[in-house]
């Protein structure tokens, strides 16, 4: 669920990158942050021990528009390696806004990635989520190995019914950029539709930089291409909440101590009236979370 942030006027959304062990996921993450420009990224951030570790950073594609004269921040998670306790993913998963689902091409990774997919279609449902309500692609990593199997083996495989799939090699950044562009999109369009928005104002005709963009805002360096978003951006949707609502916002940057913990300041008003909490999120074999 996309947080507001009404002192910086930023909406904050979530999008996880979800998949089995050794699947790439931390190894696009890292590409990605690679490619974005630094101006328009946050540093990659990780947090845990040697088991359950979490992966994450943030960025803002400035030439998307803003939604509401909120500007959009993506948040983009993973939990790198074999998790060790299951309620991580739950913890993890909790309130996204967009999935990714890396699925491993390789033809002896077969039953693992179907495995994967149930425990993501699991997890969701624990929250009362359909993963076909979630804008969501499934990522066929790997692809490039000789004997991967095909686009449409794989969307066979984890039962994708209708979502977007993509081959991709994360290794050499095939098919990366565009797998992140088409989430973007689904949670852009996502935005555009909750009752809990206003407007959305975008120049349609840029996209995620294109190859070889000149533009300097654009957020990925030159040379890799993300495809266009959404063409419709302009369209209307329904005011915010009034100021009558309780409001839940993103209070400041979130920081992770020294010793592993997350720190997220939250902000919460109603009739005029703001509190700002910090809650701290512990990842432990117990997955323990002390407000």
């Amino acid at each position: 669920m996309a947080l507001f942030n009404r002192t910086k006027r930023e909406i904050n959304a979530k999008i996880v990158y979800f998949g089995s062990p050794l699947a790439g996921k931390a190894t696009t993450l890292q590409f990605i942050h690679r490619k974005l420009k630094p101006e328009c990224r946050g540093p990659m951030k990780t947090m845990g021990g040697q088991s359950d570790r979490l992966l994450f950073f943030d960025f803002m594609p400035p030439e998307l528009g803003e939604v509401n004269d909120y500007r959009v921040r993506f948040h983009l998670y993973t939990v790198q390696g074999e998790v060790a306790n299951r309620s991580t993913w739950k913890t993890v998963l909790k309130g996204a806004d967009g999935i990714v689902f890396v699925a491993d091409a390789s033809p002896e990774s077969a039953a693992v990635t179907r495995e994967s997919m149930e425990n993501l279609r699991e997890c969701l449902r624990s929250y009362g989520q359909d993963l076909e309500k979630l804008p969501c692609v499934v990522q066929c990593n790997k692809s490039d190995l000789p004997d991967a199997l095909a686009i449409e083996e794989m969307a066979q495989l984890v039962d994708s019914a209708g979502l977007p799939v993509i081959r991709s090699a994360s290794r050499t950044g095939e098919g990366i950029l565009q797998v992140l562009s088409s989430v973007v999109k689904g949670v852009m369009t996502a935005l555009r539709d909750q009752e809990s928005v206003g407007s959305v104002t975008a120049d349609s005709s840029k996209g995620l930089a294109g190859v070889g963009s000149e533009d300097k805002h654009a957020p990925v360096e030159r040379g890799e291409g993300i495809a266009a978003v959404p063409s419709d951006l302009a369209e209307r949707v329904d005011t915010l909440p009034g100021a009558a609502v309780p409001t839940l916002a993103m209070g400041g940057a979130v920081t992770v101590t020294a010793d592993g913990i997350l720190q997220v300041p939250l902000t919460v008003g109603c009739r005029g009236t703001q509190r700002g909490f910090v809650l701290t999120i512990m990842l432990t074999p117990d997955a323990s979370v002390v407000a």
